[in-house]
């Protein structure tokens, strides 16, 4: 968890796995469902928001089935490999992760 707001019971989560070994499993989706997990139930926040590069499909597709929405797109934010990328803002509030 990231930039924690208690105020406003907000905060910003990542996950990354960097070996390709690991991807396809679940791990992504397990770590981040445990991490949602704690935020909603231990830190009673209410929304939970994360950035996804458009080149990460397999990411964007295990945040919605989380309960992730897209809220909006920061067009060309990265540069990556010679070529831009957009980054997707997404969120989940806690009932929405509950009806999971």
């Amino acid at each position: 968890m990231l930039d924690i707001d208690h105020k406003n019971r907000n905060s910003v989560v990542r996950v990354s796995i960097f070996n390709r070994e690991f991807w396809g499993k679940g791990y992504g989706t397990e770590a981040m469902s445990l991490l949602l997990k704690f935020g909603f139930e231990i830190l009673n926040l209410h929304r939970i928001g994360l950035n996804v590069f458009s080149y990460n499909t397999r990411g964007k597709k295990s945040y919605e089935k989380l309960g992730f929405k897209q809220e909006g797109i920061v067009r060309d934010e990265l540069f990556y490999n010679g070529q831009y990328y957009d980054s997707i803002l997404m969120g989940v509030l806690k009932d929405e992760f509950n009806q999971n």
